[in-house]
C-alpha cells in the first residue's frame, strides 16, 4: 500500500504544472482549459464558441503553432488560410479542416486543436424567453436548469410553465415542465456550455386593437388584475390629449387622424365566434357598461366612420386633406381647416371639382358666407372637392394654375 501511495505522489509531482492545477489535457480533439468550472463535457461534443481561445499546434512548424481567439463573427485568423470558421465546430472537426487547408502548403501536416481557455459564451448558457433578465449566464459545475433560471431573475407572469432546452452540440431540443423539475430530473447532464434555455410563453396572453386607432396592434395581458376596454383605448392611443380634435394641442385634422376618422359609436369586440357592439363614445361620457373586461385573444375593432375626403388649399390656417362627415359643406371644410388667414381675398373662394375627369370651378363668396351667412355660398361637398382660398391681389391667376395641375394629383 505504501508503494502505491508513493507512485501516486510521484505522478503528481512529475505532471505538467497545468494539470497539477486541475486542467484537462488531450491531443487531437481534446479540450483543455485553466480552472474549468462547468459540467463535464465529452471530449468531442463541445462546440467552439466566440470568445474561446484555441491552441493550434502543427508538428514541426513553430510559425504555424499559435494561439487563436475566436472573434465575434465565429472565425479565427490563421496564417496561409485567412479567416477560418471555428464557432460551432468541435476541436476534431476544426483540426481536420485546418489539415485539409494546410495540405496545399505542407506535406502531411499534423494539426492538433485544443481549447486553451473558454470564453464567456463557452462556459455559459443562454437564458431566453419569459424571464426577468434574458441573457448569458455562467454554468457552474454541477448545476442544473434551475440555477441559470434563478440567475436570470426567475420567470415572468407570462411564462407558460414549460421550458425548452436547445442543445447546440446536436441541434436537438427537449421540453420540460418547471413543476416536474426536482432533484431527480434536474440533472447537470441536461445542460452543456452554449446550450439555450428557452422559457416558453403562454399561448394566449394578448389582446388586439385594430382599425381606426393611432397605434393598432397586439398588447400583453398583465399578470395580475383585469384589462378593460378603457385600458385598451389607452394602449392604442385613443385617450391621448391630441386625440381630441377640440384640444388646444390637437393634431391637425388631416385625413389620417383617427380623432376625426374613428367611428367610436360602432366599435366591435370579437371573442371567438361572438361579436359584441360597443359604444366607445358613450364610454368616454361615463357609460361604464361599455367598459367590458377583456380576455386573452379578444379583438377590439374601431371602424372608420362614413365620410368624405376634401382639400383646403391657399389662404387657410391648416391647408391639406381632411376627413369630413358625408353631408359636409364648405363651411364645415373651412372650419376644419382652421378658417382663413389675414391675407385671404375677402370675397374670393372657389370649389374645384372633378367632373368626367376634368376640373371645374364653382365660385364661392366666402365674404358673404362668413359675414352674412349666405346659405347659397355654403355648397354641399363631394368626395375629392378642393376649396381654394385665394390671397389678395391675383386670385384668378392662382386658381387657373390650380386647375392646370389638379388632375395630376386627384383621381
Amino acid at each position: 500500500m505504501r508503494v502505491c501511495w508513493c507512485l501516486v505522489l510521484a505522478a503528481v509531482l512529475l505532471a505538467p504544472a497545468g494539470m497539477a492545477r486541475g486542467q484537462t489535457a488531450a491531443t487531437g480533439s481534446g479540450i483543455a482549459g485553466p480552472g474549468v468550472s462547468a459540467a463535464p463535457v465529452p471530449p468531442d461534443s463541445y462546440r467552439i464558441c466566440p470568445g474561446d481561445t484555441l491552441s493550434v499546434s502543427v508538428d514541426g512548424d513553430q510559425v504555424l503553432t499559435r494561439d487563436c481567439q475566436v472573434n465575434g463573427a465565429g472565425t479565427i485568423s490563421y496564417p496561409l488560410l485567412g479567416d477560418v470558421k471555428a464557432a460551432g465546430e468541435t476541436c476534431s472537426s476544426l483540426s481536420s479542416g485546418l489539415t485539409t487547408g494546410l495540405t496545399k502548403y505542407l506535406n502531411n501536416p499534423r494539426v492538433t486543436v485544443t481549447v486553451r481557455q473558454y470564453g464567456t459564451v463557452g462556459m455559459s448558457v443562454f437564458v431566453m424567453g419569459e424571464v426577468a433578465k434574458p441573457g448569458v449566464y455562467p454554468l457552474a459545475s454541477g448545476s442544473g436548469i434551475m440555477q441559470p433560471l434563478a440567475s436570470a431573475g426567475g420567470v415572468t407572469d407570462l411564462a407558460s410553465g414549460e421550458i425548452t432546452i436547445l442543445k447546440t452540440a446536436t441541434g436537438e431540443s427537449r421540453t420540460f415542465r418547471l413543476d416536474q423539475l426536482n432533484g431527480s430530473t434536474d440533472q447537470p447532464a441536461l445542460l452543456q456550455p452554449g446550450d439555450v434555455i428557452l422559457v416558453n410563453r403562454k399561448m394566449e396572453t394578448r389582446y388586439s386593437v385594430l382599425g381606426e386607432v393611432p397605434a393598432p396592434g397586439m398588447f400583453d395581458m398583465p399578470g395580475r388584475g383585469d384589462v378593460r376596454v378603457l385600458d385598451a383605448m389607452t394602449k392604442c392611443g385613443l385617450l391621448q390629449q391630441n386625440a381630441d380634435p377640440s384640444h388646444p394641442n390637437a393634431t391637425p385634422s388631416i385625413v389620417d387622424n383617427p380623432a376625426r376618422t374613428a367611428d367610436l359609436e360602432r366599435a366591435v369586440l370579437t371573442r371567438g365566434e361572438t361579436k359584441t357592439p360597443l359604444n366607445l363614445a358613450a364610454l368616454l361620457q361615463g357609460d361604464t357598461s361599455q367598459n367590458i373586461v377583456l380576455q386573452p385573444g379578444d379583438v377590439l375593432t374601431v371602424p372608420r366612420r362614413p365620410g368624405l375626403r376634401a382639400y383646403a388649399l391657399g389662404e387657410v390656417r391648416n391647408p391639406g386633406r381632411l376627413y369630413l362627415p358625408e353631408n359636409a359643406t364648405v363651411l364645415d371644410l373651412l372650419n376644419a381647416a382652421g378658417g382663413t388667414t389675414s391675407t385671404a381675398q375677402p370675397g374670393g373662394g372657389a370649389i374645384v371639382r372633378m367632373v368626367d375627369g376634368k376640373p371645374t370651378s364653382l365660385r364661392v363668396d366666402l365674404g358673404q358666407l362668413l359675414s352674412k351667412g349666405d346659405a347659397k355660398q355654403n355648397i354641399a361637398l363631394r368626395e375629392g372637392d378642393v376649396l381654394f382660398v385665394p390671397s389678395k391681389g391675383s386670385p384668378n391667376d392662382s386658381l387657373w394654375r390650380l386647375l392646370w395641375v389638379l388632375p395630376r394629383f386627384i383621381p
